[in-house]
C-alpha cells in the first residue's frame, strides 16, 4: 500500500493554497510614456506576481486601442485623458520634456541654455516638429514656443507624423520630439531637453479604463507608478514625476 510522504502532504497544501492565475493588467500608452513604464511595470510584477501588458504606440493607436479593449489602465497627456468619457480617476504622473534631436552622425549643438537653443534653432536650415493641425500635444506645445518672438526667423517645418522623420529625408536639420522617443531612436543624436525656462513640456497623467476587468489592481499599479521611491526611474526615461 501507497504511504504518502510529509513532503506529499506540503505540496499539495502549497498547491491549494497558491491564489488562482490573475489576468494581465493591460497598459495603454504612447512611445513617449512606454520608455519608464516598460520598466516600472516588471519592477511591479517582480514586487507584486501581477502580470502587467503595456501597449498603445502612438497617442491616435492609444486612443483607439482604448475604444476597442481591453484595458484596464490608461497614461495618455493630462489635457487628453480630461476629455476621455471612459476613463475614469485621473491621477496626475509628471512632465515629459521636449528634446532636440540632430542626424545621427551630424554635429550636436549645445542646447544648455535658452541662448544656445535659440541660436541653434536660428542657425538650422529647418526646423521639424509634429505639426499642431494633427492635435498632438507635442506639436501644439512646439508650435506655442516658435511663435515667440524670438524664434522670429526659425524656419519651421510641421511634420505629419514623427519630426524625425524630417532630419532623415534632409527636411530639416534640428527636430523637436518628445525626448523618451528620441533617447531610444538610433537614427538621431540627442543634443538634449529643450531648457528647461521655456516650460517646452506635456504633462502625463494615469486613468483607469471604465472597461477594466480588475479596478483594484488597476489602482495599485497607478499607486505604484506615483510612489516617489519610482522617481529616479522615471526621470532616467524622460519623465519628471510630479513633486521631484
Amino acid at each position: 500500500m501507497w504511504i504518502p510522504r510529509r513532503s506529499d502532504f506540503v505540496i499539495a497544501l502549497a498547491l491549494l493554497a497558491a491564489p488562482a492565475h490573475a489576468a494581465t493588467l493591460t497598459v495603454l500608452a504612447p512611445a513617449s510614456a512606454q520608455a519608464g513604464l516598460t520598466p516600472l511595470a516588471a519592477a511591479y510584477t517582480a514586487a507584486t506576481g501581477a502580470q502587467v501588458s503595456v501597449g498603445g504606440g502612438s497617442r491616435a493607436a492609444t486612443m483607439e486601442a482604448l475604444k476597442s479593449g481591453p484595458a484596464d489602465v490608461v497614461v495618455l497627456p493630462t489635457s487628453d485623458i480630461a476629455e476621455l468619457p471612459n476613463v475614469t480617476g485621473m491621477t496626475p504622473l509628471g512632465r515629459i520634456a521636449v528634446g532636440v534631436a540632430v542626424k545621427a552622425g551630424a554635429k550636436v549643438p549645445d542646447v544648455s541654455t535658452p541662448e544656445k537653443f535659440r541660436a541653434a534653432l536660428l542657425a538650422a536650415h529647418g526646423v521639424a516638429y509634429a505639426d499642431r493641425a494633427q492635435g498632438t500635444s507635442a506639436g501644439k506645445v512646439i508650435d506655442a514656443l516658435l511663435s515667440a518672438p524670438e524664434f522670429k526667423g526659425v524656419k519651421r517645418v510641421p511634420v505629419q507624423g514623427l519630426a524625425m522623420t524630417a532630419l532623415a529625408d534632409g527636411r530639416a536639420g534640428i527636430a523637436l520630439q518628445m525626448l523618451p522617443e528620441l533617447a531610444t531612436n538610433k537614427d538621431v543624436s540627442l543634443a538634449g531637453p529643450v531648457p528647461k525656462s521655456y516650460g517646452a513640456g506635456v504633462d502625463f497623467s494615469a486613468g483607469i479604463a471604465s472597461i477594466t476587468h480588475d479596478a483594484g489592481q488597476a489602482e495599485n499599479f497607478i499607486t505604484y507608478l506615483t510612489d516617489p521611491k519610482n522617481a529616479p526611474l522615471w526621470q532616467q526615461n524622460g519623465l519628471d514625476l510630479i513633486g521631484h
